[in-house]
């Protein structure tokens, strides 16, 4: 095993050099002056047996160094031009009222535009003059910034209100897409999970435009932290930025009661119109039931198609179509997400709700795999298989991950050595986990194929099927489709112009699996198929 080098000891010294020191440049100096010190120490045939410790040791005994050289120097008076003076600048007043760490943290929440001048000018004793030149900015715009940036300190420094509930409180919010994500499954990789900062960002610029050192206030983090990421959301076109320099969120935010609120009237509307999904579903089945490739698991991705793909259709007529634009990440896409509360997870009427979720059906297509087939893999994600479904794997991307087990399930059903054709290893070490998980089964001490798979003339056969059934169901239902969104559909901030009709009546429409519920129900389809049952089906000759 290598033994760390001293570059990997650079970060964690850092981190202690900072929360020592005053100013960043102080505690790049102090790291540097450290790593220097390691180096001649090593260049002269030594040896650091315990380097974290001797480092740290090391840093300590600069900092104490760097302290008796401050404090030798004679204090320096931040505001010490005329100018500044004569106007009775209130800044340098609080500052020596003991105010300084009150400065500190107003000069942090400052945007750039302003913090870089404020800072140069009262933290390091620059003269305009000499701020003008470093910066490559006219004396006149540096004069103007000065003094914007000293009533933006007073108005922060006089305001009696803190920071905002999402500064001790982070809300959590989920983001989602419809449509094609881009490189790196763009815009979902810049919101991960655990990135709390881009979240709340996202959070607060949603209700109406704000800039950005409203932002850092209202999460109490430093501007200069929170100005990278508002840059990367809006490259990314989650954010965008107005001529004002406010910033906002470009998509629609839902609550997590907004998935409930209507539940009661989507469960009816699905009772209701049960009839209009139920007999051309019996009798889409019993076609099914005469193909030579039919099977149970089969009949129950049929069911889940026929409602997705109806519901969806019944509403072309009474709603603009969806436009998904062309992305810089080379994705077209619309965004949405919903914030969770962590009161609302134990809402009766959200857990009834979750019963009838849905994930749209997703493609998974490759192209002359091998010896030249296309190959397909079609997915819904529901409740009636709760296991999740290909989590485990250790890939940057869903899209990457699941092409990654459309080559294993290929080379399983022709019977190939999944190594011989180069198969991830970490998709093939999952073959335990996929049989147990229902895509796979063992025999004769191999693993086999337990997903419905169609041959492309079968899929076709199977999609004339599915799409008679789909467009009788779809032309029942739009009248009163119609009838029901009209009367339910989000209200969203008024400067959002992007967010398409769909996204307003989204979390308010009865839900496919509603009446995928009430076949059910009515005995068309058993709820339980005696075993794992994952709603993929695989294509491919």
């Amino acid at each position: 095993m290598e033994k760390p080098t001293l570059q990997s000891y650079i970060e964690p010294l850092f981190a202690v050099a900072v929360r020592k020191c005053e100013h960043i440049t102080d505690a790049e100096d102090l790291v540097q002056e450290t790593i220097l010190a390691a180096l001649t120490y090593l260049s002269e045939g030594k040896t650091i047996e315990f380097p974290e410790a001797w480092l740290k040791t090391v840093l300590e005994r600069k900092y104490c160094d760097l302290m008796r050289r401050k404090y030798r120097q004679s204090a320096a008076q931040l505001t010490d031009l005329a100018d500044a003076e004569a106007a009775g600048d209130l800044v340098s007043n609080l500052i020596r009222r003991e105010e300084e760490v009150r400065v500190r943290r107003e000069v942090a929440f400052l945007s750039k535009t302003y913090r870089d001048i404020v800072a140069r000018y009262y933290f390091y004793g620059k003269s305009i003059k000499e701020i003008a030149e470093k910066t490559g900015i006219p004396e006149g715009t540096v004069k103007s910034r000065l003094d914007v940036g000293r009533r933006l300190l007073m108005k922060g420094i006089t305001r009696m209100d803190g920071y905002s509930e999402h500064s001790f409180m982070p809300r959590h919010l989920s983001l989602n897409i419809s449509g094609v994500a881009g490189k790196y499954d763009a815009p979902r990789c810049l919101v991960p999970r655990d990135d709390l900062l881009a979240q709340n960002l996202l959070i607060l610029a949603y209700e109406k435009p704000i800039t950005v050192s409203d932002l850092s206030r209202a999460l109490g983090v430093a501007a200069a932290y929170v100005e990278p990421v508002v840059n990367r959301l809006v490259e990314g076109e989650l954010m965008q930025r107005m001529g004002d320099g406010k910033v906002y969120t470009d998509f629609v935010i839902y609550h997590a009661g907004d998935h409930s609120k209507y539940i009661d009237e989507q469960e009816m509307f699905a009772r209701e119109h049960a009839d209009a999904f139920c007999i051309p579903a019996q009798k889409t089945i019993e076609k099914l039931r005469q193909t030579p490739f039919y099977s149970l698991r089969l009949e129950r991705f049929l069911l889940i198609a026929i409602a997705e793909g109806a519901v969806w259709q019944s509403m072309d007529g009474c709603r603009a179509q969806t436009v998904f634009p062309d992305r810089k990440d080379g994705g077209k896409w619309v965004a949405f997400a919903t914030l969770v509360h962590p009161d609302e997870t134990t809402d009766e009427k959200l857990l009834r709700a979750s019963r009838y979720t849905l994930y749209g059906r997703r493609d998974t297509v490759i192209e002359r795999y091998l010896d030249g087939k296309n190959l397909l893999m079609c997915n819904f994600e529901t409740m009636l298989y709760p296991e999740p479904k290909f989590s485990s794997l250790d890939f940057r991307t869903v899209r990457e991950c699941e092409e990654q087990i459309l080559r294993l399930f290929y080379v399983v059903a022709k019977k190939i050595d999944p190594f011989s054709v180069g198969v991830d290893p970490c998709v093939v070490a999952a073959i335990p986990l996929l049989t147990k998980r229902g895509f796979l089964a063992e025999e004769d001490g191999r693993p086999k194929l337990c997903i419905p798979h169609l041959t492309r003339s079968e899929f076709a056969v199977f999609c004339a099927i599915f799409h008679t059934a789909k467009t009788e169901v779809a032309r029942a239902l739009s009248t009163p489709m119609a009838a029901f969104l009209q009367h339910h559909r989000k209200k969203i901030p008024s400067h959002l112009k992007s967010v398409p009709e769909q996204k307003l009546t989204m979390p308010y429409e009865p839900q496919p699996m509603m009446f995928v519920a009430e076949a059910i129900r009515r005995g068309l389809h058993p709820q339980d198929l005696g075993e794992p049952c994952p709603e993929t089906i695989v294509v491919f000759d």
